[in-house]
């Protein structure tokens, strides 16, 4: 009798120690889907989370010679948890050059990708609440981000980001990194633009970014976000306003985690079909094979992007308007349950192919430049 009460008290204790073992900070590895390398990580769990629980999930973009250890130095283990919130704060890489000069390059995308597709696997994470938040080259990728996945992420906070590769004014250190990673600007003109924001300013239309910025900022001049803003604004008149420092420097302190948290903590990514923001126009812009909503879009040339403005009229006819696309697939699952399309019409600068889903049912076909066909129930 005393052997087995000893052992069950081991195998209570053995339990109880394998359930707090996973919080605090973490570090893990996962591979990168974009090009096959393994990377490092560093997550927060909260003490005393519930199992019938699922929580928010804030991602920390570090900022240059910064690492996986980022979210932490900046406070923001420590706020994640108080509110109860999982956090991940992956260690980026570029195309050239480690993740300390990653420059938004898309291997840094996948990275910030594949570690939230590894939290959601190994934790419970609200995929309703998925947060980003960067400062400086975190801040410049919090804003592809956010223009790239809007259908991902609930919000984003972009501190003294760059928004516009080709303007930047900057000290001879910030110049030469950028130079060091994105290549020859007259030879790798492409890199340049595929990485600033506002060459994706349509797509902030259906994401929710808040800006931030120093006014004596000389490694990331403030007219970086203003000009954002600005064209930002051209499709959605609803875009917060900057949120300005004035007379603040390029500093890590300026606004705290706090105050992040504070910005982002109201918004849930939620909708009427898949619990995701729906919408039935989308005027998109991407530089890869990349689904949005209801759609995906394959650029026709790798060094130009491709553009997408789609419609779902009264009528129930989807128009499509392409440039630069070779292909585009509609998942009608993911439309609005509001909406009845019944016919598809595309106009396109070169031939492509559109083909229409319900889920992974094809329903219906075609190909060309100009063309209509009905879309089978």
């Amino acid at each position: 009798m005393i052997m087995k009460i000893d052992l069950a008290v081991f195998i209570l204790a053995a339990a109880f120690l394998s359930s707090v073992a996973g919080t605090g900070e973490n570090e893990f590895t996962y591979k990168n889907s974009y090009d096959g390398s393994t990377r490092q990580a560093a997550c927060y769990i909260p003490d005393n989370l519930e199992g019938n629980k699922k929580y928010p999930l804030l991602v920390v973009a570090h900022y240059m010679s910064g690492d996986r250890f980022t979210a932490r130095r900046l406070g923001y283990n420590q706020e994640c948890e108080k509110r109860k919130w999982l956090l991940v704060c992956p260690e980026l890489h570029g195309k050239r050059q480690p993740g300390q000069n990653s420059m938004a390059a898309l291997e840094a995308q996948h990275d910030i990708i594949d570690a939230i597709d590894y939290m959601k696997k190994n934790y419970a994470v609200d995929d309703t609440r998925i947060y980003i938040s960067g400062r400086s080259m975190g801040g410049m990728l919090t804003q592809i981000m956010m223009a790239k996945y809007p259908d991902l992420f609930a919000a984003g906070v972009a501190g003294e980001g760059i928004s516009d590769l080709t303007t930047l004014k900057s000290i001879d250190s910030v110049t030469k990194a950028v130079k060091d990673e994105c290549g020859d600007p007259d030879k790798n003109s492409f890199e340049y633009l595929r990485r600033s924001s506002i060459n994706y300013a349509s797509n902030f239309a259906y994401a929710p970014l808040i800006m931030w910025h120093g006014t004596n900022d000389i490694f990331v001049q403030p007219e970086q976000s203003e000009t954002l803003y600005n064209e930002i604004k051209k499709y959605n008149r609803f875009q917060d306003q900057v949120c300005w420092l004035n007379a603040a420097a390029h500093c890590p302190a300026n606004y705290t985690s706090g105050w992040v948290c504070d910005k982002l903590q109201y918004y849930a990514n939620a909708g009427d079909v898949t619990r995701l923001r729906t919408f039935n126009k989308l005027k998109l812009v991407t530089d890869e094979d990349k689904k949005f909503f209801w759609l995906r879009l394959v650029p026709a040339e790798n060094d130009k992007f491709g553009q997408i403005d789609a419609d779902i009229d009264a009528g129930g006819i989807l128009n499509l308007n392409c440039n630069n696309l070779s292909k585009v697939e509609v998942d009608l699952n993911l439309v609005s349950r509001l909406n009845n399309i019944n016919a598809c019409k595309v106009e396109s600068n070169q031939p492509l192919t559109v083909e229409i889903y319900r889920g992974s049912a094809l329903l219906c076909k075609d190909s060309g430049s100009n063309f209509t066909m009905a879309v089978t129930k």
